[in-house]
């Protein structure tokens, strides 16, 4: 009988144990995460997800691609998810009108717009892509340039870059709103206008498969107004993030490490390469390792933010934006550092 007993003890105890280690299994957090797209502006959270960061963290994470960045605010601002990979401008206008979302980190720390121009403007203005700074901005006289749509990041840049060029932007130029990448290449192919501006990987396809130059890389830098300017950034509902704060710092801390391994030469391609066959399958894969390399600078090192990066981005909404301009006092309550600290700390970075 004792045999027996034993063995009824060892199997109800092996039992248990396997039920506690699927209960541990199964408790692992739930996180919805939605951006635009799977393009160039949302590889960070992508990599943290690919390399295994978010599950290290006992996250499960949902990566849905809303096709618009105000359907993934709206998302946020409705409770359905609660990670927006988004514009802190848009997230900053909301929380302005009400709403309490906001920015706990930067996702991309370049203005990462850039403007193309055809084969035919760079000869008519005998422009190369190298350039100088001062003759481009002369070129953009009598250009007709592409952009996504009136009023967002890609006509606020060229509002920009016709200011430096004292030039009048309704007078000396003319920008055409054409929703999509894909339109815009078909029309600077067809020589329809001189250029658009458009985030990799678009710009770059139109420079490698359409005989297009690149005329401002400003996700490189090389618009020094914007030079650092916080693109993109990961947006919560603030009630949600006082409510989950041991959550909201191991998601940062996932984030830190797959900015860290994106920087890091002997992880960058793994994270590249696992994001391409998952999200970018259809993309040409010698495309895909080109605009990787050239976008790394694009990504701050650091999931920290602080109060200048915010002002920044305020004070280009005030200037270039339609509508009323954003209050002073977002800058008090619409950021907080306290998470991304945390998280670093955590990771032993501070």
């Amino acid at each position: 009988m004792m045999p027996m007993t034993l063995r009824a003890t060892a199997a109800l105890l092996a039992g248990a144990a396997l039920m506690i280690s699927a209960e541990t299994v199964a408790a692992k957090d739930k996180m919805t995460i939605v951006m635009s797209s799977w393009g160039v502006l949302y590889w960070p959270t992508l990599a943290a997800e690919q390399l295994g960061y978010f599950s290290d963290e006992g996250i499960e994470t949902e990566m849905v691609r809303t096709g618009g960045g105000t359907k993934s605010l709206a998302a946020v601002v409705g409770g359905d998810a609660q990670v927006n990979v988004g514009a802190p401008a848009s997230a900053f206008r909301a929380h302005v009108k009400g709403s309490d979302v906001i920015v706990i980190a930067p996702s991309i720390a370049q203005y990462a717009d850039n403007l193309v121009m055809s084969t035919a403007w760079a000869k008519k203005n005998n422009l190369s892509e190298t350039s100088s700074y001062e003759d481009k901005l002369k070129a953009l006289k009598g250009m007709t340039v592409g952009v996504a749509s009136m009023g967002g990041g890609a006509s606020q840049l060229v509002e920009l870059l016709a200011k430096e060029a004292r030039l009048d932007v309704q007078r000396d130029l003319t920008m055409t709103a054409m929703n999509t990448g894909e339109a815009m290449i078909a029309a600077i192919g067809q020589n329809r206008i001189d250029g658009f501006v458009f985030p990799s990987p678009v710009s770059d396809d139109a420079i490698r498969n359409h005989g297009a130059k690149m005329m401002f890389h400003t996700s490189a830098g090389e618009v020094k107004p914007l030079a650092g300017f916080v693109y993109i950034g990961l947006v919560v509902r603030k009630s949600w993030v006082e409510a989950n704060p041991d959550l909201t710092v191991r998601f940062l801390k996932a984030q830190q490490r797959a900015l860290e391994a994106i920087h890091n030469p002997e992880l960058t391609n793994k994270a590249r390469d696992l994001i391409a066959a998952k999200y970018s399958e259809k993309t040409d894969k010698a495309m895909f390792d080109d605009v990787w390399k050239t976008a790394i600078p694009s990504f701050p090192k650091t999931v920290e933010v602080n109060r200048a990066m915010m002002e920044r981005i305020v004070n280009f909404v005030n200037e270039y934006q339609s509508g009323d301009p954003l209050k002073a006092s977002v800058l008090d309550t619409g950021w907080t550092n306290d998470y991304s600290a945390k998280a670093l700390a955590a990771l032993g970075r501070k």
